[in-house]
């Protein structure tokens, strides 16, 4: 049996057929349906969805709806004095509400994703973070509304990395839903 620790990303080549998948997936099909639009027998799909979930070539995760729960959500961006950018993500990343911190080059050097109840744990945040060595300055923003992203358009930025990144023989061309529902 395949383990994550398994998957080795560099040795993993994905085909047209993987690409298809993909898409599918990223559609919200599930395996029995895939397994018949693409007419391929179901083991083949569920063996290589259980290979892309396990490289991690998409993401699949449940993130609650703060807003509904009545959590307010935002945006920390964080400037640094000195370059010690993945200690400090890391120290962040371990502070309560913190949903997701990432590097960033160009305007600020950490962005983190954050949850808070009212303006004084937002306050008590900040003010930890402030508080950590080579941390310049801190601006927050606050989710009011998120605008979803078209799956159409998800799908067109993947097309477009696949087309210019493989190489030929693996190339897939041609418009993704005309290729693949056809």
């Amino acid at each position: 049996m395949q383990t994550v620790s398994s998957i080795d990303n560099d040795k993993l080549k994905f085909d047209k057929v993987d690409f298809k998948i993909i898409t599918l997936l990223i559609l919200g099909y599930h395996n029995k349906k895939i397994s018949s639009t693409l007419k391929i027998p179901l083991s083949t799909i569920q063996r290589r969805t259980r290979i892309i979930l396990l490289s991690k070539i998409i993401n699949q995760e449940y993130i609650p709806n703060f807003k509904i729960l009545g959590i307010k959500k935002g945006i920390l961006h964080i400037y640094l004095r000195d370059g010690s950018l993945k200690q400090r993500a890391d120290t962040i990343s371990k502070l309560d509400g913190i949903l997701s911190v990432s590097i960033h080059v160009g305007n600020s050097d950490i962005i983190a994703e954050f949850v808070y109840d009212n303006s004084e744990c937002l306050v008590d945040i900040i003010s930890e973070i402030k508080h950590m060595q080579g941390i310049e300055k801190v601006n927050w923003s606050e989710e009011i509304y998120k605008v979803p992203s078209s799956k159409e358009n998800i799908l067109k930025s993947l097309k477009k990395y696949w087309t210019d990144n493989n190489n030929n023989n693996n190339k897939y061309d041609g418009p993704v839903r005309d290729k693949i529902l056809s």
